[in-house]
């Protein structure tokens, strides 16, 4: 992967960027991480970006990875990250001089991405959804209602799986990939070191604010966009379960939107099926370029 990091002063802080340049590609496409708090530049090289399709930009937000070293005293609110990313839009605008920003939104990022397109539309040339958010209760029911089928059609008791937890189930029956694997990702990243593991590890508990947030959150309740919409979601995420997000995106009212399913894909659809992803994205480019 051919990248460079970078930190710059954005709404007075100091925001970690890290940058995978396409020469020649007139698109960049912005990737907001989940969480909230956990940066998704730390997993950046197992995308594997192509060099002709869009230049591809990660930032750590505010209380999450890199740019929490470099602002400790920073708490997050989602007024401030909304101007975070307004300014971060206008940065990379005037950096890569070009006007077309696909915005993606992953998870906790899908949250933060979609309001952001409700309240600023002419700021950006597309909004992408992975992992869509939509509404997290109503997900993990739909979460739990799934994991006991996939109990009983296994024929075990379903009253002796309570006595373990719903999480330690969940990764069982496959919900969630190995906690192993992922711990062995995010340490083999070549942006990563023990410098960065404060950062992680304080990050949930400076992010408690916008938890509450994200558990309250309804995207049923604004369905109108003004610019194309488009969802990549994995056939297998059970995380935030992609059922919901495909019923909602029947929903939504935009000059253009189309649905992306990604085979073999859970909650972290693009690292699942890097190629299906960059496929999506390449038909996305086209299309907003048209």
């Amino acid at each position: 992967m051919v990248y460079y990091e970078e930190y710059v002063p954005i709404n007075g802080i100091q925001q970690y960027f890290l940058h995978c340049p396409a020469p020649g590609a007139a698109t960049v496409l912005l990737y907001l991480h989940g969480g909230p708090g956990f940066s998704a530049s730390y997993r950046a090289y197992l995308l594997n970006p192509p060099q002709s399709t869009a230049t591809l930009v990660f930032y750590d937000q505010r209380g999450s990875g890199k740019t929490l070293l470099k602002n400790r005293s920073a708490k997050p609110t989602f007024p401030l990250l909304l101007e975070d990313l307004r300014c971060t839009i206008a940065y990379l605008k005037a950096k890569y001089s070009t006007k077309n920003i696909l915005l993606l939104g992953h998870s906790w990022g899908s949250v933060l991405g979609s309001e952001y397109v409700l309240g600023y539309p002419k700021t950006v040339s597309a909004y992408i959804g992975m992992g869509q958010v939509v509404n997290m209760k109503k997900g993990r029911d739909a979460a739990q209602e799934e994991l006991q089928r996939r109990i009983q059609s296994r024929k075990q008791s379903t009253t002796a799986s309570k006595r373990r937890s719903s999480l330690w189930l969940q990764y069982r029956y496959g919900f969630y990939p190995p906690l192993l694997n992922s711990i062995k990702s995010v340490w083999k990243s070549p942006v990563f070191s023990c410098r960065d593991l404060p950062a992680l590890l304080r990050a949930p508990f400076v992010n408690k604010p916008l938890n509450r947030f994200l558990w309250e959150y309804d995207a049923v309740q604004k369905p109108v966009y003004t610019i194309p919409v488009y969802y990549i979601l994995g056939k297998n995420d059970w995380q935030v379960p992609s059922i919901l997000a495909s019923r909602f995106f029947e929903t939504i009212r935009a000059p253009r939107k189309k649905l992306f399913w990604i085979p073999d894909a859970g909650h972290s659809t693009d690292v699942d099926n890097p190629k299906a992803f960059w496929d999506a994205i390449a038909e996305i480019c086209v299309q907003i370029s048209s």
